[in-house]
């Protein structure tokens, strides 16, 4: 679908629930429509996207993630975001429905604010930029035509949900060429946007600069200014005109040119609120009837003729005026009669049947009684849990009628039970992404595992229907079969062969594994192994354990040497003895004395087994 082509899609029913009742308002990558939600009977708007970007991945992926986080948002200045699905090739999103015209559309007709409406207008949005940004999400894009205005004087933030993922799709890309998008304007981004850095403060310094270009006449942007900010070419703080009196600070502190320096949402709803403690209380914002925008806007002819009719200058009729318009209005109630009698009157030869009432019956039924009386049937196929398929919902025109061959009979007819949206279960651990989707109408065929060094073992990271990966949001039948791919923790190691490695070495073989030694280490004497080479290891080599698990080793402590003992103040004879004690043999005897003076070596000397050891025992006076 290209955007130009808006007419084809009225009339249309999307998915079985949404009737798109008229054209609203084109967008970046988007056309508007005014829609009813057949299953609430609700009035909603659907955003239909270009087709070139409902194909783009990175789009979509973007988008699934921030319309999760968006449905939770609710708050009186952020629009709602309700659903999006695909259909025909192309994705929609459905939001609520707003009586109303954008800040863009108003300041592009001279309608500036005052002050304190402008005030006002800042506080209220800076509260909905709250909300988003306690959530993680950041609009990226605000501007005066994705802050709404409502009839009532309210306002709403809109937008936010498309921003960062056509940023995501036009990160991928070379340029917007092709994509369908229209360039975004650079007047209102923060000097970090400019660079293709943003975040919550971006989005605080891109409403300042909406709320001072609301109060000035002059809110174009020059092909000048446009080339010099696309540049980065900016490099001072906003300036905020003295205007705005006590609330120039706050807007001052969020105007700042280093992104560091600005206040965030909450402080400027704050000092905004502070600062209108000094205004008279604003009147709504007018907006003329020919600009708004809604499912129960006027046409902009009656709006604009009901605009002059009203007033000081309207004008006063002259008679001859007077005169012309009479016989004007006479021609016309005639011109209707004529046309009113001549459409009464059937065509010769055409019988009339009564329309009797066809809902609850089968579509088969209907069939057969529009052919015998010769009526055209329109069947509405629309998806619904109540009634099997086949059945008649709904009729027109209405029992008790008359239509005449050749007429249409307009049946909606159940197809089946409503589509189910695939609930977003990625990142969930298993039973409750099977919790989700079982709650949702899908089985889950089987859990499949994947090992996966990064994700937490249990954690969903794919879903596959019909051997197709599905992100969340799509629309299928209930019953559909999932299968679920889920994170088997990583690879399970195997132990490496360390026996015979030095402790280093063998310490450098694990960690290169995501293993670890166990503490403390084994030690076990030997005459042929160098001391610090590993001589057992407590897994054998082969064997599958977890990344991050414990191997016990066993390192060689050299020969086993024996300690000389202080043998000081002992006889001959009991030094004897304590050295065959531990494994050592008595060498040479020096001096004539009974009592042992010292050794060689001396104490504490670390000797091989069955080493001589000398003593000396001098004589003593």
């Amino acid at each position: 679908m290209e955007l130009g082509q808006t007419n084809q899609w009225v009339g249309r029913v999307l998915d079985d629930r949404y009737r798109l009742l008229s054209y609203n308002v084109h967008g970046r990558g988007w056309n508007e429509y005014h829609a009813r939600d057949l299953n609430t009977n609700d009035l909603v708007s659907i955003k239909i996207l270009t087709a070139s970007i409902s194909e783009d991945v990175e789009f979509l992926r973007r988008l699934t993630s921030d319309i999760a986080t968006a449905n939770s948002i609710i708050h009186p200045h952020v629009q709602r975001v309700l659903d999006w699905g695909r259909s025909a090739e192309i994705v929609y999103l459905v939001t609520e429905t707003f009586q109303g015209a954008s800040l863009q559309v108003l300041l592009d007709r001279g309608h500036s604010l005052t002050v304190a409406q402008a005030t006002r207008l800042g506080f209220e949005i800076a509260s909905g930029l709250t909300a988003l940004h306690q959530l993680g999400l950041c609009h990226g894009d605000i501007s005066p035509s994705n802050l709404l205005i409502g009839t009532d004087g309210s306002s709403k933030l809109a937008g936010f949900f498309l921003a960062n993922a056509f940023s995501a799709a036009e990160a991928g890309r070379l340029s917007v060429v092709g994509t369908g998008l229209i360039e975004p304007s650079v007047k209102f981004a923060a000097p970090e946007t400019l660079s293709g850095n943003g975040g919550p403060e971006s989005d605080v310094y891109s409403l300042v600069a909406t709320l001072v270009a609301a109060i000035s006449e002059e809110t174009g942007e020059s092909d000048k200014t446009r080339r010099k900010l696309s540049n980065g070419e900016r490099d001072q703080d906003l300036k905020i005109p003295a205007e705005f009196d006590r609330a120039t600070k706050i807007l001052s502190e969020a105007g700042r040119f280093e992104a560091s320096l600005r206040c965030d949402a909450v402080s400027l709803t704050e000092g905004l609120v502070d600062a209108t403690k000094g205004f008279t209380k604003p009147a709504n914002i007018s907006i003329p009837e020919d600009l708004l925008i809604g499912p129960d806007s006027a046409p902009a002819a009656y709006s604009a003729e009901r605009h002059r009719s009203n007033g000081s200058l309207r004008p006063k009729w002259r008679p001859a005026r007077k005169l012309g318009a009479t016989v004007a209005l006479v021609f016309a109630l005639l011109s209707a009669g004529t046309a009113w009698a001549v459409s009464s009157v059937r065509p010769q030869g055409l019988r009339a049947h009564l329309v009797q009432q066809y809902t609850g019956r089968t579509v088969g039924e209907v069939r057969a009684i529009a052919d015998s009386r010769s009526w055209v049937l329109d069947e509405d196929q629309v998806r619904t849990d109540d009634l099997p398929a086949g059945i008649v919902l709904a009729q027109r025109p209405a029992p008790g009628r008359r239509l005449a061959e050749g007429e249409m009979l307009v049946v909606e007819v159940a197809s089946g039970p409503r589509l189910r949206m695939t609930p977003l279960v990625l990142g969930l651990s298993t039973a409750a992404a099977v919790a989700r989707l079982e709650t949702k109408g899908f089985e889950v065929d089987l859990v499949q595992p994947l090992y996966d060094e990064e994700i937490v073992a249990g954690e969903v990271i794919k879903v596959l229907i019909d051997g197709e990966p599905a992100l969340g949001g799509g629309l299928r039948e209930p019953g559909a079969r999932a299968v679920l791919v889920v994170s088997g923790g990583p690879v399970p190691r195997t132990v490496p062969q360390l026996i015979g490695l030095d402790l280093g070495n063998a310490e450098q073989v694990l960690n290169d594994l995501q293993l670890r030694i166990a503490r403390p280490l084994g030690r076990e004497p030997s005459e042929t192994v160098t001391e610090g080479t590993v001589v057992g290891q407590g897994l054998t080599p082969g064997l599958l354990i977890d990344r991050g698990s414990e191997v016990s080793l066993t390192v060689s402590s050299g020969p086993d040497l024996q300690e000389v003992p202080d043998m000081r103040g002992l006889t001959v004879f009991d030094a004897e003895r304590r050295l065959a004690e531990v494994g050592l043999q008595l060498g040479e005897i020096r001096g004539d004395g009974l009592e042992v003076q010292g050794t060689e070596p001396a104490a504490g000397t670390f000797l091989p087994p069955g080493t001589s050891v000398l003593l000396w025992a001098p004589l003593q006076d």
